[in-house]
């Protein structure tokens, strides 16, 4: 027999599988004296199935083995024997700590599980208490529930009474501080009431609020980014803003063009899809430039003074191209300085043209004259040479 603490660590863990699964399964995986046994005792490898008979198995075992055979065969199964019996408390001392935490932890179940029975039983008891208690309290108000439902309705009824009265107050006190978000959102919070009751019961109401939110609207003086926030308020107050579309172009026109880029923002959050009437705006601003220059032009300007102004216009149209880029204002403007520089070009070479011809006939009548006075002292000392010889 071979010693059981002589085995490598990795030879006995691979023995004891191997003798595990022999002993526990009908497959023949033992070790290679077992499988030579087997081939010697074919008939004899039922002793791993369930129907395993052992007087049967004795019986075959001594008529086919010999006496030598009987001895080997009892010093195998002592050894396999002792093997499973050491494998077996190597399993029971190595599992030993996890048998026991698990014993504890089903302690701590039970207990945990106990207790926990002992809660549910006294939050069942309250429970129970609780809607005993309430049963009572909807029997003993059952009676006076609609009633304290109408009451409340009421007080919420008359709040809203009070608001409407005290609207027109709230409004002009919010006007009066500038704060006009919060004034209108007072005023669209009644909007509902003075629909429904604005011609009878509110009208007094009603006709205060709206003097008052009338001082909403802007005026010119005011600035762009101001007006811009207002009209956004009034539109919220569902004023009908599309007919301060001409006064705001007017405006906006006559602006100088440093406000013009402020103007043409705010006039694209108020009114949406407009950019065409910004385009032709500013197309129209650049032709009253080109315009103002072609007077110029015809009042005979010096050719630095019209670079400067080109130059100057050309500033405004790079201005005005950050925020109007679909208008093409670089090209337009490009196509009128086109038409100013030659209009500047023909009417330099008109007026030196015009120079030079007055040039040519005070020099030809001076020809004139000149020939004239010589015929004229030629003639008189032809007359006085005359006389004397005479």
């Amino acid at each position: 027999m071979e010693v059981e603490g002589a085995l490598p660590m990795d030879d006995k863990a691979k023995r004891m599988r191997d003798l595990l699964s022999s002993f526990y399964t009908s497959d023949q995986s033992s070790s290679g004296s077992t499988r030579h046994t087997a081939s010697r005792f074919a008939t004899l490898d039922t002793i791993n199935t369930t129907s395993f008979d052992a007087d049967q198995y004795m019986n075959l075992l001594v008529q086919k083995s010999s006496l030598d055979g009987l001895l080997q065969k009892h010093v195998e199964m002592a050894s396999e024997i002792k093997n499973l019996d050491t494998d077996l408390q190597m399993l029971v001392y190595e599992n030993y700590n996890k048998f026991i935490s698990a014993t504890d932890t089903i302690k701590k179940m039970k207990n945990n599980i106990a207790g926990m029975e002992r809660n549910m039983e006294q939050l069942l008891e309250k429970i129970t208490s609780v809607q005993f208690r309430s049963d009572g309290v909807n029997t003993s108000l059952f009676e006076k529930r609609e009633h304290i439902e109408k009451l409340h309705h009421t007080r919420n009824l008359l709040r809203k009474v009070q608001f409407i009265y005290d609207l027109p107050t709230r409004l002009q006190k919010c006007i009066k501080s500038e704060n006009y978000a919060e004034a209108v959102k007072f005023f669209t919070g009644a909007t509902s009431i003075f629909k429904a009751y604005g011609d009878s019961s509110f009208l007094d109401c009603k006709r205060a609020s709206e003097e008052a939110v009338s001082g909403l609207v802007f005026s010119d003086s005011e600035l762009i980014q101001a007006r811009a926030e207002a009209v956004m308020l009034l539109k919220k107050l569902d004023f009908p803003v599309e007919n301060l579309k001409d006064s705001a172009s007017t405006t906006t026109h006559e602006a100088a063009i440093h406000k013009f880029t402020e103007a043409v923002r705010a006039y694209k959050v108020i009114f949406l899809h407009s950019e065409l009437q910004l385009c032709n705006l500013g197309q129209d601003l650049i032709k009253k430039h080109f315009e103002a220059i072609h007077q110029q032009i015809m009042k005979q300007v010096r050719s630095a003074d019209l670079l400067a102004m080109l130059r100057i216009i050309w500033s405004d149209v790079l201005l005005m191209e950050e925020v109007l880029p679909e208008a093409s204002l670089p090209d337009f403007a490009l196509q009128h300085a086109r038409v100013a520089v030659k209009d500047y070009t023909s009417n330099t070479f008109s007026r030196l043209l015009l120079n030079i011809s007055g040039l040519y006939h005070v020099l030809n009548s001076h020809l004139i004259y000149e020939e004239y006075f010589n015929f004229v002292i030629y003639h008189r000392i032809g007359l006085c040479y005359g006389h004397t010889m005479s």
